[in-house]
C-alpha cells in the first residue's frame, strides 16, 4: 500500500500542472460534482479546480460554496465537508498535529456527519483511509507538497482507537503508530504481535477479497487487517477512476 500511495502522489503531483481550463474537462468535472456521493475527497477538489483554477485553494468555504450553488451546484453535507477538508490541509494540515482535527477529518473524509459534542472513536478502516488520502491531497497543495508526520498526540489518539477495536496490529497506512500500539499491550504479547507482522507481510494481498481466515486468534486479527487493505483500496480505485477521468478530457 505504501508503494501504491508514493506511486499516486507522484501522479498527482502531475495533475496539479495541469491548470489550463478547458470546456471537456469542465464538463466532466461538473457531471462528477453533481453525482458527489461517496466521491472521494481529492475527487471533488480535481473537479472544483478544473472549474475554477488553482486559486480555489485560496478560497474560503463560504465562497467556495455560494459559487458553486450560483453556478447550479448545491452539494451536500458531506461533500462540503470533504472539500472543507482539502482546503484546510492545504491551509494549515493540523489533521497531523491535533487530535480534534484528526477525528473530524477521518469522519469527513469517509462520508461521516461530525458531531462537535462527542469524542469521535473513529473506525480503523477510516483512519487508514483518512491518513493515505491525506497524504494525496498534499501532494495537489499548489505551494507546499510535504507530508507531515503525525504528532504524538495524534499517533496516542489512533493507537487507543485500534486497541479498543481489538487489533494488536497496525494497518498498512498507520505503521508509524505501531510502536504506540505495541506499548499499550501487555509485553506478554510481544511473541503473538511479531506473529501477526510476520504473517501479514507474507499474506498475497492480490487475494485478500475472497479469502477465508481461520477462527482463531492469528486469523481473527490477519481478518482485521485484509478488511481494512480492502477497504483503502477501494476507495483508491474509485479516486483513481474519477481523477483519470478529469485528466483524459485534458488530454483528449
Amino acid at each position: 500500500m505504501e508503494e501504491a500511495l508514493s506511486r499516486f502522489t507522484e501522479l498527482a503531483t502531475g495533475f496539479s500542472e495541469y491548470m489550463v481550463k478547458t470546456a471537456s474537462r469542465e464538463d466532466v468535472a461538473r457531471k462528477l460534482l453533481s453525482t458527489s456521493e461517496d466521491r472521494c475527497a481529492t475527487a471533488l477538489y480535481m473537479c472544483v479546480r478544473s472549474i475554477y483554477g488553482a486559486d480555489v485553494s485560496d478560497w474560503e468555504p463560504e465562497t467556495l460554496w455560494k459559487t458553486l450553488e450560483k453556478d447550479g451546484l448545491d452539494l451536500p453535507e458531506e461533500a462540503r465537508n470533504k472539500l472543507q477538508c482539502v482546503l484546510a490541509l492545504h491551509k494549515n494540515p493540523a489533521f497531523y498535529w491535533d487530535n480534534i482535527v484528526f477525528q473530524w477529518s477521518v469522519q469527513a473524509l469517509n462520508d461521516e456527519l461530525y458531531d462537535s459534542d462527542t469524542i469521535q472513536e473513529c473506525h480503523p478502516a477510516h483512519m487508514a483511509w483518512a491518513v493515505y488520502e491525506a497524504g494525496v491531497i498534499r501532494a495537489l497543495d499548489p505551494d507546499d507538497k510535504s507530508i507531515p508526520e503525525l504528532d504524538e498526540d495524534v499517533q496516542q489518539y489512533i493507537a487507543v482507537c485500534l486497541k479498543r477495536a481489538g487489533y494488536v496490529y497496525t494497518p498498512d497506512s498507520l505503521k508509524s503508530v505501531a510502536d504506540n500500539l505495541e506499548k499499550m499491550l501487555p509485553s506478554e504479547q510481544k511473541e503473538f504481535i511479531d506473529q501477526v507482522k510476520y504473517s501479514w507481510s507474507h499474506l498475497d494481498k492480490r487475494i485478500l477479497r475472497d479469502r477465508v481466515f481461520p477462527e482463531d486468534s492469528l486469523g481473527v486479527q490477519l481478518a482485521q487487517l485484509a478488511s481494512c487493505y480492502e477497504y483503502v483500496k477501494d476507495r483508491a480505485n474509485s479516486m483513481a477512476s474519477d481523477v483519470l477521468a478529469i485528466e483524459k478530457a485534458v488530454l483528449t
